[in-house]
């Protein structure tokens, strides 16, 4: 099975996304969408150029960036919830006329994804580049529940999940902005659901390396919390 694709000198396929992005039918892809992936059984990336860098609308949250290179989305799964056919569709928008003024514009886009579940780290994905500085791109990995923890003793729902998409400083563009997707099967019952998405000042490296990660205050962090059912963003500063 092909586990990653780089499609960013793929400029037919950037003019075909450009139409494509004229037609709105968000439900319709979100449903074809959910069937391709929950019969995926593994991991995979794809990197595409697109005419403007965006998420896709029919994803189930999506964040514009506020000037902060982290985002956080904590999702719940219900008492149903089945390990098997389920998933997280992550994405990243990348927008090269946002760069800071001072950062080498030659330099690939680095970014990091950390997902935990119940505060234990799992599925670890290795940092993830954009290296093309001539167009704005996505990329977009699909990382199903099973590769998550594939020991034998998983954790029975309902628990939490965290997906931590943290970009780098000096990289040669900005995070535009970045969504995720819950992969569930069209036909049956909800079983998981999005409960926070953050957007936030970094904080030192070493944060994500603690075992108290979940417990970790440094002395002051700026939160811009999405409300997911009001569709707006609120700010607060927390000790």
């Amino acid at each position: 099975m092909i586990e990653e694709m780089d499609l960013t000198n793929c400029w037919r396929l950037c003019q075909n996304l450009a139409q494509m992005a004229n037609k709105e039918d968000d439900e319709v892809d979100a449903d074809l969408f959910s069937r391709l992936l929950s019969s995926q059984q593994f991991k995979f990336i794809i990197t595409f150029p697109v005419p403007r860098s965006e998420v896709p609308k029919w994803f189930s949250c999506q964040m514009d960036s506020k000037g902060h290179q982290r985002f956080e989305f904590c999702i719940e799964t219900l008492a149903n919830f089945k390990w098997e056919n389920t998933g997280l569709a992550l994405c990243v928008a990348v927008d090269k006329k946002l760069q800071d003024t001072s950062a080498d514009t030659s330099l690939p886009f680095y970014f990091d994804v950390y997902i935990h579940i119940n505060k234990e780290e799992v599925s670890p994905i290795e940092t993830q580049s954009v290296g093309s500085a001539e167009s704005d791109h996505v990329w977009l990995q699909y990382v199903p529940f099973l590769e998550m923890w594939e020991v034998d003793m998983r954790p029975l729902p309902p628990f939490k999940c965290r997906v931590i998409i943290n970009q780098w400083k000096n990289s040669g563009a900005c995070l535009k902005s970045c969504g995720i997707h819950l992969v569930m099967p069209p036909n049956e019952d909800v079983c998981m659901k999005l409960i926070r998405a953050e957007n936030l000042t970094d904080v030192e490296d070493s944060f994500y390396y603690e075992d108290g990660w979940d417990n970790y205050r440094p002395e002051q962090r700026t939160f811009v919390i999405f409300d997911v059912q009001t569709n707006s963003y609120s700010y607060y500063n927390a000790a």
